[in-house]
């Protein structure tokens, strides 16, 4: 009964609290030393698209950023970039949120993201429960989207894992100005979309639809969102690359 009371208790607070963002420096993790004293796996993981190295505190993390630098509906992307404080009555200091991950979308939307194993690390927790949801009316309020993403529903996904996974570890290839060219003509020739396996024997220097190397520029364009792959559909020969066609970002809705 005391719990419950005082769970109803902090809802009537959380109704009337006011919220701030701070971000951190030219982009930077506001939490950059989140991961020390963690038990858990944290690491770095180098972005070619965002064009720095983020921090990642689980596994899960590490994967959605594999998976964000492959899809091209993402433009960009930050690890722990914000700190969301929430002012409620009859507490001095703020509430603290740091979300994991916002993404900045093709056509100038941006999601800001929580990482969860599974819904239930939310729902055990009537406290922090709360906490999310006045964060993502906070978000929302500020022109944001927000979603919990969990490992379960969203993240450890095949084949689209696996297929981040491959195209990531190719990110740092270089494509040389000849071979966008080519590219580009035989994606412009065959309307805007070829084969995989076409693709590669596109760049492939003997013509060859399994060519590594080639392969692997393939991928890095896809990174640097020149090329698309669907990343939910298997891998294959047949798999279609498609041009991109890079979207002006809108302003931000007032």
């Amino acid at each position: 009964m005391l719990e419950e009371t005082n769970n109803q208790t902090l809802a009537r607070m959380f109704m009337g609290a006011k919220a701030r963002i701070v971000r951190g420096a030219r982009g930077f993790p506001i939490r950059d030393n989140a991961a020390m004293g963690h038990t858990k796996p944290t690491g770095m993981f180098m972005s070619l698209k965002s064009g720095r190295a983020m921090p990642w505190e689980s596994f899960h993390e590490l994967h959605l950023m594999w998976i964000s630098e492959a899809d091209t509906a993402v433009v960009r992307f930050l690890a722990q970039p914000l700190r969301l404080e929430l002012f409620v009555r009859h507490r001095a200091k703020p509430i603290m949120y740091f979300p994991d991950i916002e993404r900045g979308l093709a056509g100038g939307a941006v999601e800001i993201i929580e990482v969860k194993r599974s819904l239930d690390e939310v729902d055990r927790d009537p406290n922090y429960a709360l906490k999310i949801e006045r964060a993502k009316k906070a978000f929302r309020a500020e022109g944001f989207r927000f979603r919990i993403m969990t490992a379960e529903d969203h993240i450890d996904l095949q084949p689209r894992l696996a297929n981040a996974r491959t195209i990531v570890l190719d990110r740092f290839t270089k494509v040389p100005d000849i071979d966008k060219l080519r590219l580009g003509e035989a994606l412009d020739a065959a309307g805007g979309s070829l084969a995989y396996g076409k693709a590669t024997e596109v760049l492939s220097h003997r013509g060859d639809p399994r060519d590594h190397d080639a392969r692997a520029k393939i991928h890095a364009s896809v990174v640097r969102r020149t090329v698309s792959i669907d990343l939910k559909r298997r891998l294959t020969l047949d798999s279609p690359v498609t041009e991109v066609r890079n979207m002006r970002r809108l302003p931000r809705a007032a």
